[in-house]
């Protein structure tokens, strides 16, 4: 009997999910994407050879489909938690937040990076879904776990909601209705990724330029040894 593994699982869910919107080319273009933005999040940087690899995905998909928005290789990061989300308004302006919350944030934060072991991800898969192409990456429950942690202790406005338990890196945004539809889909369901990032440190960052063209690190916690 033939058992998939959980990230092949995973993202044969996603596609499944996704398969009827993206089939019929309903996609969600990207009216954000180069405006100005503000947001403050946790997120994990990866390492320039991690991004390259990511990058050389993105050049041969890209030319098949040019209406892909494409992520800038230094942008390319896994988000663990959004702070202040860039995509909710707020009854109180987003700078005015972080002032008032972003010291006492920033310490539990650095507690709960002290408290979590140094480990590594592994991207395998990459799905278009009706919003973006995304890479995804295991094991999802060191991520996940440190991204509980964060929702039980810090005390973040109720308008920021993190529900999410997928650990993926977005390689495009859309531009609008895509070209190609079948041969991109084709392409997809033929990439494979093979890179594994090792992670070592949370990054606080505001973002200014959506999706993370332009941000200012806000500080960089250091995980503990393994």
């Amino acid at each position: 009997m033939f058992l998939r593994s959980s990230g092949e699982q995973r993202a044969i869910e996603l596609r499944e999910a996704h398969r009827e919107r993206v089939a019929r080319n309903e996609v969600r273009v990207s009216s954000l994407w180069a405006q100005p933005s503000r947001g403050y999040n946790v997120h994990i940087e990866l390492d320039l050879r991690t991004r390259s690899s990511l990058e050389k995905i993105q050049q041969s998909l890209y030319q098949a489909e040019p209406n892909l928005l494409v992520c800038p290789e230094k942008t390319l990061h896994v988000t663990l938690a959004w702070l202040v989300a860039v995509h909710v308004s707020y009854q109180v302006d987003k700078d005015s937040l972080w002032k008032r919350h972003g010291e006492e944030w920033m310490a539990q934060l650095r507690r709960i990076a002290a408290q979590h072991a140094k480990f590594r991800i592994t991207y395998e898969h990459v799905v278009a879904t009706d919003s973006a192409v995304i890479a995804l990456a295991q094991p999802s429950e060191p991520v996940n776990r440190i991204r509980e942690i964060i929702r039980q202790r810090l005390r973040l406005p109720p308008e920021t909601r993190n529900e999410a338990d997928l650990v993926h890196t977005t390689l495009f945004r859309y531009g609008g209705a895509l070209c190609d539809l079948q041969k991109l889909l084709a392409m997809l369901e033929d990439t494979s990724v093979d890179a594994t990032a090792e992670v070592e440190e949370l990054v606080v960052s505001k973002e200014l330029v959506y999706p993370s063209l332009e941000a200012e690190v806000l500080g960089r916690l250091p995980l503990a040894s393994r």
